[in-house]
């Protein structure tokens, strides 16, 4: 493959990947990438969210964020219902089989992240991480049009 001579290039490439080797791994569990990330993020909040915290959180749009969720009920990994508390909004929840099945999912993500720092020293692998949140960080403080 030729060498990227972009850094947005590159981690576009990374991204793309990441996100490929994911879908292959999560296939065998009817999940996509995008998925596995509303999973993990209800998983990280304490098992429920609002859909609409879910999709600022997943930065997507509604439809995309209803499709997400009606794919993910239809399997069995979340339900839905409206908040008590404000009608307005749809509470999404994991259910038992979405919580058992986040251990499989966390081993897949370390394969994967294992995979990919093949060969680095530890010390790389910390110069690396911190290198990346700091473009992060830089990029996230660009104003756009």
């Amino acid at each position: 493959m030729e060498k990227a001579s972009n850094i947005g290039i590159l981690i576009h490439r990374i991204d793309k990947k990441i996100k490929a080797n994911m879908d292959i791994s999560l296939n065998r569990y009817d999940l996509t990438y995008s998925q596995s990330q509303v999973l993990l993020f209800l998983r990280l909040n304490e098992g429920k969210l609002s859909q609409k915290k879910l999709q600022d959180m997943m930065r997507c749009s509604h439809p995309t964020m209803v499709g997400l969720i009606q794919r993910l009920e239809a399997n069995g990994f979340v339900r839905t219902y409206t908040d008590e508390a404000d009608k307005r909004y749809k509470i999404v929840e994991l259910t038992d089989k979405a919580l058992a099945f986040s251990n499989d999912m966390r081993k897949s993500r370390e394969q994967n992240e294992k995979a990919m720092l093949k060969g680095f020293k530890k010390e790389e692998k910390e110069i690396l991480l911190d290198l990346l949140d700091r473009v992060y960080k830089n990029i996230s403080e660009v104003e756009t049009c």
